[in-house]
């Protein structure tokens, strides 16, 4: 193998990573992993959304020290970050009590 191979794949890696970057500013989407919302549950409990870098987002309601050592009680992945967001928020103020209740369709009242 070439030695400059490596370095010639990293570039490109970058220069990827630099477009990629670019398209999820155009696109208003935050980078995959990123957490975008994070709520107070009950006690010990966190209810995160965090981004899969495409658009969409995962909901979780974490039980224990989020994001070293947890356990997920609920979860759910959504299309668009927005979505998730909303339900999220509504988990954390009681308008439903899991994450499968959320219909993206319907405004609750922590919404108005």
């Amino acid at each position: 193998m070439n030695p400059e191979d490596p370095r010639r794949t990293k570039r490109e890696i970058r220069r990827l990573e630099h477009r990629l970057k670019r398209l999820r500013q155009r696109l208003k989407i935050s980078d995959r992993n990123a957490v975008i919302a994070l709520y107070d549950g009950d006690v010990d409990e966190r209810i995160v959304v965090e981004a899969d870098g495409l658009g969409g987002a995962r909901v979780v309601r974490a039980e224990g020290n989020y994001p070293i050592d947890y356990s997920a009680r609920d979860e759910r992945r959504f299309r668009n970050e927005e979505t998730a967001g909303r339900a999220a928020h509504c988990l954390s103020e009681g308008d439903i009590a899991s994450l499968s209740q959320f219909d993206p369709h319907k405004t609750y009242p922590c919404e108005e």
